[in-house]
């Protein structure tokens, strides 16, 4: 079977464009649209319903698709474990990696992992955890950080990290700080409604961290003022510190400079900061250095408490 031609109706799929697609696999529409021409004519029927501008797949073509691509996926764990049986270190490595820590994580470890392995080419790719736990599952990425609750997890392959807990960061000119600290492992426990009445800032929806928030407010029966939502857990920190509002924090971002304080909630909730990869997929000996250099990682910084910077 023609591996190249199974990745070509693929793009069509992906692209919803016969001519976006042609472009991006680097052949002529012409020859792309003749070797899907060809295709059809072998099954006996249309794979895709063509418009101008969004080509969907009938339902002979998505059973095509679904097959296409677990093909592709079979091939990529068995040339992973040939790899590894001839010792053969030339590959090339997608890690998807979440705003802000997913970056400090990659240039702080990748040195080690490029002194091991120099003729693996690594490509990052940020993006959110939900966008990466579907590149995931459709093997377009081979693993990535993603911070989390267990509820989140999808059937995809997660290794965990670190647990993370979540607290609560104020203002230390704030009326109600005397009882805080500025490391939050020596906080004291206090409940979130005790500041019902203040303004907080939260991070966005799309954000995993979003839900396990949510709860935490629903659980202590109000819902807070909002000055705005962020994607940055940084941004976060900075507003407490101007002393605008108050923030929940994963606890990496706990920086202790003395405009903070921080409080602990007694359920102390945590997440989970993970390493996820496809399902069932072959982690070769490159990826597994990969994992234990994360690991590895997160161990030193959890334990340290120092945030991303």
């Amino acid at each position: 079977m023609d591996l190249h031609l199974l990745e070509n109706i693929i793009c069509i799929a992906d692209e919803h464009s016969i001519t976006r697609a042609a472009e991006k696999r680097f052949v002529t529409q012409s020859a792309l649209n003749q070797q899907l021409q060809k295709l059809e004519e072998e099954l006996g029927t249309p794979l895709f319903i063509r418009s101008r501008a969004n080509w969907q797949p009938t339902p002979a073509g998505q059973a095509y698709l679904d097959a296409a691509r677990q093909m592709l996926l079979l091939k990529k764990d068995a040339y992973a474990r040939i790899a590894d049986c001839a010792e053969k270190s030339s590959q090339h490595m997608t890690v998807g990696l979440i705003p802000e820590r997913g970056i400090d994580m990659f240039t702080t470890i990748y040195p080690a992992f490029h002194a091991k392995y120099p003729l693996v080419q690594v490509e990052p790719v940020e993006c959110r955890v939900t966008l990466m736990q579907r590149m995931i599952t459709a093997g377009q990425l081979d693993m990535g950080l993603a911070t989390l609750t267990r509820a989140q997890q999808d059937s995809n392959t997660y290794h965990l990290m670190a647990e993370e807990e979540i607290i609560l960061a104020v203002p230390a000119a704030h009326p109600l700080a005397r009882g805080g600290s500025p490391d939050w492992r020596l906080a004291r426990d206090i409940r979130l409604e005790t500041f019902s009445g203040e303004p907080f800032v939260r991070i966005y929806q799309p954000s995993t961290l979003f839900a396990l928030t949510e709860e935490l407010f629903v659980r202590a029966g109000f819902t807070p003022h909002v000055l705005f939502s962020t994607s940055s857990n940084l941004s976060k920190y900075r507003i407490v510190s101007l002393g605008l509002g108050c923030a929940l924090l994963p606890a990496i971002y706990a920086l202790s400079d003395g405009s903070v304080v921080y409080f602990r909630l007694p359920s102390h909730p945590t997440w989970q900061i993970t390493m996820c990869s496809r399902q069932g997929a072959y982690l070769g000996k490159a990826e597994r250095c990969y994992l234990e250099l994360c690991r590895e990682y997160w161990k030193e910084a959890i334990h340290c408490a120092q945030p991303v910077r």
